[in-house]
């Protein structure tokens, strides 16, 4: 029997009107599993399936039913994610304000599916929070931060060239559809600048190019064997590392932790004219391993392109919202295309939580609020719900039926 504290009545007001703003071309019963499934993806406690949301969404159909949606029913993804993405830039243009920096962060998640058999698209892909490589899916992302917004942006599964052939589609490498992030990327109104954060393995010539085509800059990670030209003289980064006392160098604090920073402008790898950190985390009396980062903007300080690089962890932070609340990686449709719209309706789903904290800034300031938040409106309704029906003299057995707790 579903835990009767965990069922819920019906949608919360907003969330319906934005699932409602982002809709085009969907008929009554596919918006009906759209906002079925959304709904309990953000109000349900625990593991998500949508097995558990046939049950405790108290509007909702069989599971079979939601299965068949998401696998078989006739409506175009790619348009309502275009909405989404249209929908988002709205709100960018009321939120930001003026002159703002704004920062496009790019990475890559790993969705395990360690026992799965049947489920396409998957293939070995290497883990960072495990240190290896796994039988999973391989998601690149962007999510946009400025100001006090950080939001998940776009998503494309990434598939080994076998799943391609097999699958008939055409084979993206990461960097190019982390290239195709960027130059569909359009930038709010109230931004004058827009920095693009990668990890070592995204800085490339290729990104760093199409950030330049688009007015943007690049700060990311350097691995250690890119190359720099001190003096003239061409070496990998570690290796000039060597020659450097990170005692002699100036100290810099960001958000309460100690560096000592090495500059370099000049070559670095094929780009002309960048500046390259070598950074050292203070750590007791001595230091940490060096970290390298490159700014394609050489009129950042120090300072500024530490702490703007410090921001790549916005999109880490709400990997974690995704899979811990909103079951980004707990799903158990077998096809690319189910998987792909379970995507969108988790995106779709953490895009509204973090434009409904935007607006309520004062009660929530982090995503993790406003789901309590949203939850603790959904267990309102049903108290109202089973006080108003007592009030009618309404059966219990009628009651119960309708909550779907009958026998």
């Amino acid at each position: 029997m579903p835990n009767k504290f965990n069922n819920i009545i019906s949608i919360n007001d907003e969330l319906y009107n934005y699932l409602n703003d982002v809709n085009y071309g969907m008929s009554k019963p596919q918006f009906h599993h759209i906002t079925t499934i959304i709904n309990g993806l953000i109000n349900l406690d625990g593991t998500k399936s949508l097995l558990k949301i046939s049950e405790h969404i108290l509007t909702a159909k069989s599971s079979s039913s939601i299965y068949r949606f998401l696998s078989h029913s006739k409506w175009d993804d790619s348009l309502i994610d275009r909405n989404r993405i249209n929908y988002l830039n709205l709100h960018f243009n009321k939120l930001i304000k003026s002159k703002s920096v704004g920062f496009l962060v790019i990475d890559d998640t790993v969705n395990p599916k360690i026992q799965a058999k049947k489920m396409q698209g998957l293939s070995y892909n290497h883990c960072h929070t495990e240190g290896k490589t796994l039988w999973s899916h391989c998601v690149v992302t962007s999510n946009f931060v400025a100001g006090n917004m950080s939001i998940p942006l776009t998503y494309k599964p990434y598939l080994s060239e076998e799943n391609c052939k097999k699958h008939n589609k055409t084979f993206m490498g990461k960097s190019d559809i982390a290239l195709n992030f960027i130059s569909s990327f359009e930038k709010p109104t109230n931004c004058d600048k827009v920095y693009c954060l990668v990890d070592s393995w995204y800085t490339s010539e290729k990104l760093i190019n199409g950030c330049m085509l688009k007015g943007f800059n690049l700060i990311g990670a350097l691995k250690s064997n890119r190359k720099i030209s001190p003096l003239g003289i061409t070496m990998q980064i570690k290796e000039f590392a060597k020659y450097i006392n990170p005692a002699t160098l100036d100290v810099v604090t960001i958000e309460g932790t100690e560096y000592r920073i090495y500059r370099y402008e000049g070559k670095v790898s094929k780009f002309e004219n960048a500046t390259a950190l070598i950074c050292y985390e203070v750590d007791g009396d001595g230091f940490k391993d060096p970290v390298y980062l490159m700014s394609t903007d050489v009129e950042l300080n120090n300072e500024a392109i530490i702490k703007y690089y410090l921001k790549r962890w916005s999109i880490e932070t709400n990997y974690k919202y995704l899979k811990t609340h909103l079951g980004f990686d707990e799903y158990k449709v077998q096809g690319i295309l189910s998987i792909e719209r379970y995507f969108l309706l988790t995106f779709l789903a953490i895009n509204f939580l973090e434009i409904y904290r935007l607006y309520h800034l004062k009660e929530l300031k982090t995503i993790g609020d406003t789901i309590k938040s949203i939850k603790s409106l959904a267990a309102k309704e049903l108290v109202y719900f089973v006080y108003e029906q007592a009030k009618k003299d309404v059966p219990i057995e009628k009651v119960l039926t309708e909550l779907k707790l009958a026998c």
